[in-house]
């Protein structure tokens, strides 16, 4: 008697197992395809970020060199114009008679 109530769906008990094995095989291929997919995913949208962030620090380095050089300039300038300075306050001094 229990024999006859199981044998009809045995067979559909052992389709369903050989289903879902087969189920089971190609989806896990098809999941690590997925998550090879995001990880190089990830991968580009890290190095773009980083890209972007080396072409930000490039512009600032140029811009930084740039007001180094006018600052340079200025300095430079400064030191001439005291340097003349200089040498009018010893010319008026000598004409004063104030030598040092």
């Amino acid at each position: 008697m229990i024999k006859e109530l199981f044998e009809p769906h045995i067979s559909s008990l052992i389709a369903g197992l050989i289903t879902g094995f087969i189920g089971w095989f190609f989806g896990r291929k098809k999941a690590s395809a997925e998550v090879e997919t995001n990880q190089i995913e990830n991968a580009e949208k890290l190095l773009d970020y980083y890209r972007k962030m080396v072409d930000d620090l490039g512009l600032r380095l140029e811009n930084s060199i740039i007001r180094f050089n006018a600052a340079e300039n200025t300095i430079r300038e400064l030191e001439e114009k005291i340097d003349r300075m200089t040498d009018e306050l010893k010319k008026y001094k000598q004409l004063n008679g104030k030598l040092e």
